[in-house]
């Protein structure tokens, strides 16, 4: 089993659904980006399992092909500034860092030069960082632009997030980790308070959009609550966290090792985090085959 990385939570009756989506018209369509962020921002707002307070401040939603556009803007708005991540963030920031970007881990003093990005849940723990509410009241003090990557939100219970902070430039968010096949859609979702004027914001004025994806992310939303995973699986995770002794965390796809019991999997923190999709799927799968067969 893949304890690596992160990846849906496999689901035969998801994978039948998104095979089942008739693509008809989609390319044509020249409203289904616009009907899609209408429904998303209210499939975003809905969850009854996290809170973003002030949400309804960021008035510039765009569409992006995945988080990692959303990402490599906020690099280049950004450029003459160092950036700051906390130990065990996503790996994607690191690897474009080495290309001469200035970066520097958050163990040591922010600076009035610095750019923070930080993954919410925090993404080698499974939950919100005990220092976000610090960390965000410092970026505001000292006016450094802050990226929230939001992308395991669809996945997660327990965010109870201010976003009424000055500092906080950009909120990335993703349907990627919520359903299998998603991943292969590549559909992001930027927000921020006003309009960059970037190519972002230039290929969402033109429609520049993957319409496809579009159409597809929009039937899966609709189908799908934002809390669907934890009302779903939420019995199943914790008898996979039970059975492989870990932590349980706020993220579904994730358990943490707190006995190094898996060393290989070390991000630099004291703990590990694990992948428990795919144990959580075989549990959940077989449950529903034998449930369907005494019938």
């Amino acid at each position: 089993m893949n304890l690596r990385g992160s990846r849906p939570i496999p689901n035969h009756a998801v994978t039948e659904f998104v095979a089942s989506i008739n693509i008809g018209t989609a390319l044509s369509d020249p409203n289904i980006s616009r009907e899609f962020t209408r429904n998303w921002l209210q499939w975003i707002c809905s969850s009854k399992r996290n809170q973003l307070r002030g949400l309804e401040g960021y008035s510039s939603v765009r569409l992006t092909a995945g988080s990692a556009q959303i990402f490599d803007h906020f690099y280049i708005k950004h450029h003459t500034r160092r950036f700051r991540v906390l130990q065990g963030e996503f790996m994607y920031h690191s690897a474009v860092f080495k290309l001469g970007l200035a970066s520097l881990g958050l163990d040591s003093d922010l600076h009035h030069n610095d750019a923070v990005i930080v993954s919410v849940p925090f993404s080698d723990l499974g939950y919100q960082h005990t220092m976000m509410r610090s960390l965000l009241s410092r970026c505001d003090q000292l006016a450094i632009p802050v990226l929230l990557d939001l992308s395991y939100l669809p996945v997660s219970k327990n965010i109870d997030l201010d976003l009424d902070h000055r500092c906080i430039d950009t909120l990335a968010f993703s349907i990627s980790k919520a359903w299998p096949n998603a991943e292969n859609l590549r559909m992001g979702i930027r927000l921020q308070r006003n309009d960059s004027d970037d190519g972002i914001d230039v290929f969402n004025s033109v429609d520049m959009i993957n319409r496809l994806s579009c159409h597809v992310a929009n039937q899966l939303i609709t189908r799908y609550s934002v809390d669907w995973n934890w009302d779903t699986y939420g019995d199943h995770y914790h008898s996979v966290i039970a059975e492989m002794d870990l932590e349980p965390v706020d993220c579904i796809l994730f358990g943490l090792d707190t006995k190094h019991r898996y060393p290989h999997l070390n991000r630099g923190n004291p703990t590990n985090r694990v992948c428990i999709s795919d144990a959580i799927g075989d549990a959940f799968n077989r449950q529903k085959e034998t449930s369907n067969a005494t019938r």
